[in-house]
């Protein structure tokens, strides 16, 4: 029963065009009961009478035979009304030309059908409103009179004779609508018989070329999803793997210092192990915390967005960062505005801002600026982190937002995944980020550019 009163695209095909016939009954019917109940209309069906009439008797000499073909005629009509049960009187009157009454109609009574000759008059027969046409035929003078028919007669009367024309002709609309439809949708019932049949694991194309234009975009769109998901398992395998491969080296490294920690008997030699273990383990937790930032960011669903000052925001991270960078003889700059209202997602603009910040740390060399830039402008939030230090080698550029690509012409240790965080934090927050080169030429320039939330 549930499957039944389930929603088809045939059934709603089927109601819309029964929707469809029923407005056109609605129309018509209108269309039909304003030409019927026109003033004109009735008018000229009384007259159409009446001058058949007046041409039937003009031939005529002798009065039985005039009043024969009078009483005839009315018989006819009231005949006529009553097998279509017309609720309507049609009235005939016959005089001679000195004024002689010959017939008249029963309804009539005694009533005088009075008119002009020149135009239709109205007259009232026994209370009742009638149309009177009136002519001469030689010797005769001939009066028709009409009433007009109740309306609800009348609406009743058009919509069945209506009824019975619609409802022969919506097979002949129905039936080819059905085989279109269900022509229609053998490419859909194809392609999901295909994608039922499949493995969990098969994200392969599906194969099937609708030949409508209509089901064309459908079924791009599932193949550029099917395309989507293939590149998302094989990149989360590869993600897997690489993570798996990175955590290898602090681990046997842990491994093996722990191990000598336990045999070696010099205080020396232990302290040197001791050294290289806390190397691996800080390096393994640096890892897995970015591992973890990377599966944050790289979540579909997005974060809440709150509108910060974002110019207090980096003040405090720069802040942080400021006594690492004295150490090592690296200048931070900060190139921004008093305050900075802005409505974003916090955490993913820290990843963003963070990591910029550390790959410029992490690379720079004594004496090296580092100049944090911030802006907004045509609704967009612009982040520049910019060093005059070393620099990327041409061809590491292109692969720098990669996952765990480390440049070649770098020789400091990092898990390849800060730049990759970055990225895929901007793409979650509609931003991009792109790479060119620092000050002067020299060193590196990052610019992430956040749209603001819809």
């Amino acid at each position: 029963m549930l499957n039944f009163l389930r929603p088809t695209l045939v059934r709603r095909v089927v109601l819309a065009l029964t929707m469809a016939f029923f407005i056109a009954w609605m129309l018509l019917l209108a269309v039909m009961y304003i030409g019927a109940t026109d003033p004109a209309v009735e008018d000229k069906g009384i007259g159409d009478v009446g001058r058949g009439l007046v041409a039937a008797l003009a031939r005529l000499d002798d009065a039985g035979q005039a009043r024969a073909v009078a009483a005839a005629t009315s018989e006819q009509i009231d005949l006529l009304y009553r097998a279509n049960q017309i609720p309507a009187l049609m009235l005939i009157q016959l005089n001679d030309q000195d004024g002689t009454r010959l017939y008249s109609s029963p309804a009539a009574g005694t009533a005088l059908l009075a008119g002009d000759t020149s135009a239709m008059t109205t007259a009232l027969v026994n209370g009742r409103s009638f149309r009177v046409f009136k002519g001469t035929a030689r010797r005769w003078q001939v009066a028709v009179a009409g009433s007009r028919v109740d309306d609800k007669f009348l609406l009743l009367s058009l919509g069945h004779d209506l009824v019975i024309y619609l409802l022969i002709a919506f097979p002949c609309f129905l039936l080819p609508v059905w085989i279109a439809v269900s022509r229609g949708m053998r490419p859909l019932q194809q392609m999901s018989k295909r994608i039922a049949a499949r493995g969990i694991d098969d994200m392969s194309p599906t194969g099937v070329d609708p030949k409508y234009a209509e089901l064309t975009p459908l079924a791009g769109a599932l193949e550029r999803l099917l395309a989507q998901l293939r590149e998302k398992i094989a990149r989360e395998h590869g993600f897997v793997q690489d993570a798996a491969h990175e955590l290898r080296t602090p681990m046997a490294v842990i491994s093996a210092q722990a191990h000598v920690l336990a045999i070696e008997p010099e205080a020396e030699g232990r302290y040197e192990a001791q050294r290289h273990l806390d190397h691996a383990i800080a390096r393994a937790s640096h890892l897995i915390a970015q591992l973890l930032q990377l599966a944050r960011v790289d979540s579909t669903r997005a974060g809440d967005t709150r509108i910060i000052d974002v110019a207090h925001l980096v003040r405090d991270e720069l802040a942080r960062a400021a006594p690492a960078a004295m150490d090592n003889g690296i200048e931070l700059a900060l190139d921004a505005p008093e305050r900075l209202p802005f409505a974003l997602e916090v955490h993913a603009f820290q990843s963003i801002l963070n990591n910029l910040l550390d790959n410029a740390l992490r690379h720079a060399r004594a004496g090296t600026n580092i100049v944090v830039e911030l802006d907004q402008e045509n609704g967009y939030l612009t982040l520049a982190v910019a060093d005059d230090g070393p620099g990327i080698a041409e061809q590491d550029r292109a692969h720098v937002f990669e996952r765990f690509y480390r440049a070649r012409s770098q020789d400091t240790n990092g898990s390849g995944l800060g730049l990759a965080i970055v990225k895929q934090a901007a793409l979650r927050m509609n931003g991009t980020v792109t790479l060119s080169p620092g000050p002067g030429g020299r060193g590196c320039r990052f610019v992430a550019r956040i749209a603001a939330p819809r």
